[in-house]
């Protein structure tokens, strides 16, 4: 109830971010959408999105993802949140929640930077603010086996190795042991 606009942004967004440490998504949510509406940036967003998504409102959790991916390509600000790793963390959420179509398009998205950089070193994804391609696979991997029979994870796995370095080549062939399906 503060006057200060930064005050009452900062209490909403603690609050919500207590509710979210507890697990209680559905209640974090309204927190985070009542920092948004003092002053919008994307990590605010990003907390929506995650929070909405955990509690099972995808259709809030995809506008507020998508809302993040706006404004973070808007301000710049690549060293706090780049936009690979928004897609790694709405993946992880999507996943957690048994969404795996959804998910599985943010991997998709995530499998096309790896392939556009080809080098899967850690310190050179790092640097450049994506995501360990570890990290990926070990959400890949359960999207895969959540998905069953109706999806190859075997040639997806394999046509993605074609297009990157021996390191991750390498990587990938130990990942297929991991594939339920």
């Amino acid at each position: 109830n503060s006057d200060s606009l930064d005050i009452a942004k900062e209490a909403s967004k603690l609050i919500g971010l207590s509710y979210f440490r507890k697990e209680n998504y559905i209640k974090a949510v309204p927190y985070f959408l009542t920092a948004v509406k003092h002053k919008p940036e994307a990590d605010d967003w990003f907390n929506i999105m995650t929070s909405a998504t955990l509690a099972k409102d995808i259709e809030m959790g995809k506008k507020a993802f998508e809302k993040t991916i706006e404004l973070q390509s808007k301000s710049g600000k690549n060293e706090e949140l780049t936009i690979p790793q928004i897609r790694q963390y709405y993946a992880c959420a999507l996943r957690d929640v048994g969404e795996y179509k959804e998910a599985l398009y943010q991997i998709n998205e995530l499998r096309a930077i790896y392939e556009a950089y080809t080098i899967t070193d850690d310190t050179f994804l790092y640097l450049r603010g994506v995501p360990f391609l570890s990290h990926t696979m070990e959400v890949a991997i359960d999207v895969f086996n959540g998905l069953g029979n109706k999806f190859d994870a075997i040639k997806w796995i394999n046509d993605f190795s074609k297009k990157l370095d021996e390191d991750g080549q390498k990587y990938l062939r130990t990942i297929k042991e991991r594939i339920q399906c």
